[in-house]
């Protein structure tokens, strides 16, 4: 664990997984600091890159994306197609993994006709297999921060 990060940062870290809107005073409220310690604290944890960065948690089903999938795809060497995922709008995590897939990957689509239209796009890249996703039991959980008295002896 970094040895710069105590209980304060700790907390702060815990907090803005929860709500990364949260203002620094009220931050600093619930970890009994200054709202300007809190301030340089969170400009420290930016710049060592433990937070890297704030996002919005949308909701795919509010947007027409009805299905989500996981993709695996079986690539060969020389098969580029991270310059396709990252410009692929619909794949919104892409995984290298060890074993027989070379990728897996999330993917969000409207209906099953879109899916099959990006499941065939993959297919020049290696071969395809899809499960689509029925429950999502954990989805977007805050990272557990460790305790400082972890990896003691």
């Amino acid at each position: 664990m970094n040895p710069k990060i105590d209980q304060y940062d700790q907390k702060i870290l815990q907090l803005l997984q929860e709500d990364a809107r949260m203002s620094h005073a009220e931050l600093g409220r619930q970890v009994h600091l200054s709202q300007p310690a809190v301030s340089e604290r969170i400009k420290r944890l930016e710049a060592s890159n433990i937070i890297r960065g704030y996002r919005a948690d949308i909701n795919p089903k509010a947007l027409g994306y009805e299905i989500t999938a996981m993709i695996r795809v079986s690539t060969q060497q020389g098969r580029p197609y991270a310059q396709y995922v990252a410009s692929c709008p619909e794949i919104i995590d892409c995984y290298t993994v060890t074993g027989e897939d070379g990728a897996v990957m999330r993917v969000l689509a409207s209906d099953v006709e879109h899916l099959q239209r990006i499941i065939n796009e993959l297919n020049a890249f290696g071969s395809t297999s899809t499960a689509i996703v029925l429950t999502t039991h954990v989805s977007g959980k805050a990272i557990a921060v460790p305790s400082l008295n972890e990896n003691k002896d």
